[in-house]
């Protein structure tokens, strides 16, 4: 089913790929969690589906909604941008960990590694001024907000933030927007939303119609990885979307960077790290809590 989404600032100028209703149900459970995406969307009378429609679960929680508030203090080091703020301020809303809705679409909460990955970029602010940056699997846009608040006064600065799953992407946007400062305009650092369903095929679309052929200095990624199957599509993508060596650019080939949280499902960051190294990148483990079960890897590719 296609689906028409309100577009962040920036995003009219380039070219557009048109979305499809999908969330990650599909992937990690059987048959997914919502079975019949199209139903009663024209009007029909099913009874059984009306039923459905109007069951009150009394135990459902009837605000499921949870406002996140982060800020993130400039390290004292950092002297590049005399004129950023000393702190940025971050609001994320989404839904409550426990909600009903976060069974169908993971996006819709915060997860632990999203804020590790932070703690990662507020310390390595040099990473990403005047880069292309592309967030892979945001969910409600943590990470690539606070990539594109960091750096917004880096003119030369592009963040791109996609999630796959199209309920994830109304929040995405809604938050993209509640975090835009009333003195940006176009000249301060760009940023859009956009569907991206991995995979090679839907990747290399991606790169034609709306990086315009410009591949990403940085990739960004935090708690992405909750089903093998995804693993591959992962890297057909990362390699069809980071900038290369051989590219013909200053500065070398880009850098992706992954955050991953030790969770229970059916995955291991041994099998992430095994495919990495046989799709031609080469890994460092370079931000570590053991206590908690967080890491970040930088990948690169093999030279």
């Amino acid at each position: 089913k296609n689906i028409t989404m309100n577009q962040s600032h920036n995003e009219e100028a380039k070219g557009t790929i048109e979305e499809v209703k999908w969330t990650d149900d599909s992937i990690r459970w059987e048959g997914g969690l919502r079975v019949n995406t199209d139903a009663n969307d024209d009007g029909g009378d099913d009874e059984s589906s009306d039923e459905e429609d109007y069951v009150v679960d009394p135990f459902k929680d009837p605000d499921p909604f949870e406002i996140f508030t982060f800020q993130f203090e400039r390290p004292e080091n950092d002297t590049n941008h005399e004129n950023d703020d000393k702190s940025i301020n971050i609001q994320i809303r989404g839904y409550k960990k426990d909600a009903d809705e976060v069974w169908q679409s993971t996006g819709l909460t915060l997860w632990r590694a999203s804020d590790y990955l932070c703690r990662y970029q507020m310390d390595n602010l040099h990473l990403f001024r005047n880069k292309r940056i592309l967030e892979l699997g945001a969910g409600l846009g943590l990470n690539g907000i606070l990539a594109w608040r960091s750096i917004a006064n880096c003119t030369d600065s592009e963040v791109c933030i996609t999630d796959g799953d199209s309920d994830a992407l109304v929040h995405l946007r809604e938050n993209v927007e509640r975090n835009r400062s009333n003195e940006d305009n176009g000249d301060v650092g760009e940023v859009s939303c956009r569907q991206l369903i991995w995979g090679q095929e839907s990747s290399e679309e991606f790169l034609t119609r709306i990086a315009n052929n410009q591949k990403y200095d940085v990739i960004i990624a935090s708690d992405i990885i909750y089903a093998a199957v995804i693993v591959e599509p992962l890297w057909a993508t990362v390699q069809t979307l980071l900038r290369r060596p051989d590219d013909g650019t200053e500065g070398g080939g880009g850098v992706f960077v992954m955050a991953y949280a030790r969770r229970k499902v059916p995955v291991s960051i041994e099998l992430v790290l095994e495919k990495a190294t046989e799709n031609g990148f080469v890994y460092e483990l370079v931000k570590e809590d053991d206590d908690e079960g967080i890491w970040v890897y930088e990948f690169r590719f093999r030279e």
